[in-house]
């Protein structure tokens, strides 16, 4: 996490404190010198070159989809940016699979060289920024949203250093307009971005990484019980949460520190009573992403919902890393999903107010939702082994 760099919270000072004592018209160029150090520092020239050639093509192509309702253009750019995201993250997960398929006809021999195929060093936030730049465009061209035309604000967009790395995923039409009247917050709104940081930190280091110690330990343990399989499950819920909160909290905290308003990432999701639930309030960035570009344009709720949700699903666990268990926890949560469509459908009674109900689908959504995390931090032949070992035991006793 490169908030926990002590490189950061030196250049983070400098960045807060001098937004506060440029003069106003100079605020903006201010944030966006300072974002784009930021990223040097951590990317280099060579991390930096995909976000500059991308970003420049999305601004123009943006102005030219606005005035001459250009689809070609935008199906172009929809095309490069997948491409890149595809290129520079999934090339060798699709190479390995292919490798797999070909070899198992004509022998390994025949795609021994594909083998040796490695990714090339992803550009810092690439899963993050070209996700930014697919919702402008799509916003542009299917919803008819004014495009930026100022080139100052669109690079700020795109470079926003406290939300660059990990997200939240910005909306343009909520961020950009906040740019036309950058001014220093008021002390109350800076002191509680401060405290949102140090939550943030707490979360971080005080939670996340020691509830980690605790599972490292825990997967030392030679074999998998009913107990230690829920234990983990838990543990790894509790790692993922805090560690990816902590982060947002001070990605939000720093940007409210500016006098900015990023979205909000999360909102107890641990007390969803339902799937559905979980899903308006884990990753909200995310979800709500999925949602408008990827579940409403393969068509929503309309003809084979059950396969767009489950689609939809599956592409969220592949965004979060190039490997099979990112797909099978995304798969898991799709059917999940469905599965919990159908039976409010058929059994709308079980979604009643009562405190049992309630408390019989907390239940329900908490253990599906805590199983789901060991799909997503072991391995496929990890997770069947800890789940016959745990049977075994369960038979023995």
């Amino acid at each position: 996490m490169l908030f926990l760099d002590p490189w950061f919270w030196r250049f983070a000072l400098v960045a807060v404190v001098g937004f506060w004592l440029v003069p106003k018209p100079a605020k903006l160029v201010w944030l966006i010198v300072t974002s784009a150090f930021f990223h040097f520092h951590f990317a280099g020239p060579a991390g930096m070159a995909p976000i500059i050639a991308l970003g420049v093509f999305t601004y123009y192509a943006g102005l030219r989809i606005s005035r001459d309702n250009e689809s070609r253009l935008f199906v172009v750019a929809m095309v490069m940016l997948a491409g890149a995201l595809g290129f520079y993250k999934y090339t060798a997960f699709l190479l390995n699979g292919l490798t797999d398929a070909i070899g198992g006809i004509a022998g390994k021999e025949s795609v021994a060289w594909l083998a040796d195929w490695e990714n090339p060093v992803a550009p810092l936030a690439i899963s993050f920024f070209t996700f930014e730049f697919v919702h402008y465009l799509y916003e542009v061209r299917k919803h008819g949203r004014e495009p930026i035309r100022n080139p100052l604000h669109f690079t700020l967009f795109a470079i926003f250093f406290p939300t660059l790395a990990s997200g939240p995923i910005k909306r343009y039409a909520d961020f950009v307009p906040q740019l036309e009247q950058l001014k220093n917050p008021s002390v109350a709104r800076a002191w509680g971005g401060a405290q949102r940081v140090v939550l943030g930190l707490f979360k971080k280091i005080c939670i996340a990484d020691l509830t980690v110690e605790i599972i490292q330990v825990l997967d030392r343990t030679p074999t998998h019980t009913p107990h230690l399989v829920a234990t983990l499950a838990v543990l790894q819920g509790f790692r993922i949460y805090f560690d990816f909160a902590g982060y947002s909290d001070m990605a939000i905290g720093l940007a409210e520190m500016l006098g900015l308003k990023v979205p909000e990432n999360f909102d107890r999701p641990y007390q969803s009573t339902s799937l559905q639930d979980f899903w308006r309030r884990w990753h909200m960035s995310l979800s709500s992403w999925i949602r408008d570009y990827v579940y409403i344009p393969l068509g929503g709720n309309q003809g084979q919902r059950h396969l767009h949700i489950l689609t939809a699903m599956a592409l969220c666990g592949l965004w979060h890393g190039a490997a099979w268990n990112f797909v099978a926890w995304g798969a898991y949560h799709g059917l999940g999903l469905g599965l919990e469509s159908m039976v409010r459908t058929r059994a709308p009674g079980l979604f009643g107010d009562s405190r049992g109900l309630r408390f019989a689908r907390w239940f329900v959504c908490y253990s599906f939702v805590s199983y789901g995390w060991l799909l997503f931090f072991y391995p496929m032949s990890t997770v069947i082994q800890m789940n016959r070992e745990a049977f075994r035991w369960l038979f023995a006793g």
